[in-house]
């Protein structure tokens, strides 16, 4: 079957997909029977700090003793806290490092629409020091603070966090269907793993996480080869949340500087809805504008760019809502740009197709031969866009990555809307005896 017999059914799909994750559920009363999640896929519309507000944690650096802050550490401890952050599904969170008055050091985290409080403030603040613990005939408790026995030499730590494989770590699913964080130790951790285990089976084998214990599991046989799971227990929506924090925190490893939280308050938008409903009324007329160009200019091929515009606009929006691509007012500016962007692709085709009307082609072969001739340079400079788009990403701080992340999903959204959907429209509507008359699509002679 070939692309030209398939394509109407695929836009259509992906139409009919993207109005469905677009339905504004509670605004029109259907949330009750009109589901907002699909195989764990949640669509929900994510807005930044700027136009929702969220949690802000401000957290003082404690030195231990004898310990000097350098500038490296504290960069260093400000971005595990921004990747762990972004680990548990927060886009954009603003992760900054400050100097009180009175020289402390702190970070500032600020977190848009959370819905957890308890799991941001456990991840920021944890320094996320895994300990393996050998018990020594102490029973110990999940949740037991063993910071006292560790001193005393009541329990002795085995090794710790330090001696997890960087790359190694990995969510995991152990015997009974019950999910953990598994990873791989060095060659001498191993060891000394495979000989506690070995020698304590059928008892508990505690690991803790700064010096709170989070699991006591009991250790069925040796373990040995350094492959380790920590189970969390059934899978259900508490042990996954935990599972998650679990899993950031070994990934993005241990913080090299002790944190103390100082406070945690909600932040306001700083912008508010009246600047989202502004935003929104602008792209609206923007959109409108550029649709009445394209039907003033180009007629019927301009009617078709318009509804491949309206296309693209549904299956942008789709995305983001899908992935939850945080729209501050910098991404919304930028959706409101790609808009005008996604009709460029079209202008060059139309009035390459004009050319060779003009030319002496008839209507068919003058409209293939438009889009053929002008796809290089569409792809030219729709690959330029994403380069640029590209290393603002890469290189950019997160109100600039927004802009950025926007900006490429139009420009990828927009070859396929301007290019497949128009063509697919073109070739049909020809096909019809009123689709076949020139004067329909502004040829001057």
């Amino acid at each position: 079957m070939t692309w030209r017999r398939i394509a109407p059914w695929v836009i259509g799909v992906i139409a009919l997909v993207a109005i469905f994750i677009n339905v504004p559920r509670v605004s029109l009363g259907v949330d009750e029977w009109l589901p907002d999640e699909v195989a764990g896929i949640e669509f929900r519309t994510v807005l930044g700090l700027d136009l929702q507000g969220g949690l802000r944690v401000t957290l003082e650096v404690v030195p231990e003793d004898g310990q000097e802050v350098t500038e490296e550490d504290l960069e260093l401890t400000r971005d595990i806290i921004e990747r762990r952050v972004a680990g548990i599904g927060v886009t954009e969170p603003q992760v900054r490092s400050e100097i009180a008055g009175d020289g402390s050091r702190r970070i500032t985290v600020e977190v848009p629409g959370v819905s957890d409080q308890d799991q941001v403030r456990d991840l920021v603040g944890s320094t996320g020091q895994l300990q393996f613990i050998n018990p020594q005939g102490q029973t110990l408790t999940e949740g037991q603070d063993i910071g006292d026995l560790l001193e005393s030499g009541a329990v002795t730590e085995l090794f710790n966090g330090g001696e997890i494989q960087q790359g190694s770590v990995a969510p995991d699913v152990g015997t009974g269907n019950e999910i953990g964080v598994s990873f791989s130790l060095s060659s001498e951790a191993s060891d000394i793993w495979c000989q506690f285990t070995t020698a304590s089976q059928e008892r508990p084998g505690p690991i803790a996480l700064d010096e709170r214990v989070i699991t006591t599991p009991t250790i069925r046989q040796p373990i040995c080869g350094g492959q380790t799971i920590i189970t969390i227990g059934p899978a259900n929506a508490v042990n996954e949340v935990e599972r998650t924090g679990l899993y950031n925190t070994l990934r993005f490893g241990a913080l090299p500087l002790s944190l103390e939280e100082q406070g945690v308050e909600a932040v306001d938008p700083t912008l508010g809805a009246d600047f989202l409903i502004q935003a929104l009324v602008a792209g609206g007329v923007g959109l409108f504008l550029v649709l009445f160009f394209m039907v003033a200019h180009y007629r019927l091929p301009g009617l078709l760019a318009a509804i491949a515009l309206i296309f693209y606009t549904l299956v942008v929006y789709a995305i983001f809502r899908t992935i939850h691509v945080t729209l501050t007012l910098a991404g919304v500016a930028a959706f409101i740009l790609s808009i005008g962007m996604a009709v460029d692709a079209n202008v060059l085709i139309f009035e390459r197709m004009k050319e060779e009307i003009r030319a002496g082609k008839t209507l068919g072969p003058a409209i293939e031969a438009g889009f053929n001739r002008a796809w290089p340079s569409i792809v030219d400079s729709n690959v330029a866009s994403i380069v640029v788009a590209g290393w603002l990403y890469w290189q950019g701080t997160t109100v600039v990555r927004g802009f950025a992340l926007v900006l490429i999903i139009g420009v990828l959204v927009s070859m396929f809307s301007a290019v497949a959907v128009t063509r697919v429209m073109l070739r049909y509507v020809t096909r019809t005896s009123w689709g076949r008359q020139l004067e329909l699509y502004h040829v001057e002679r």
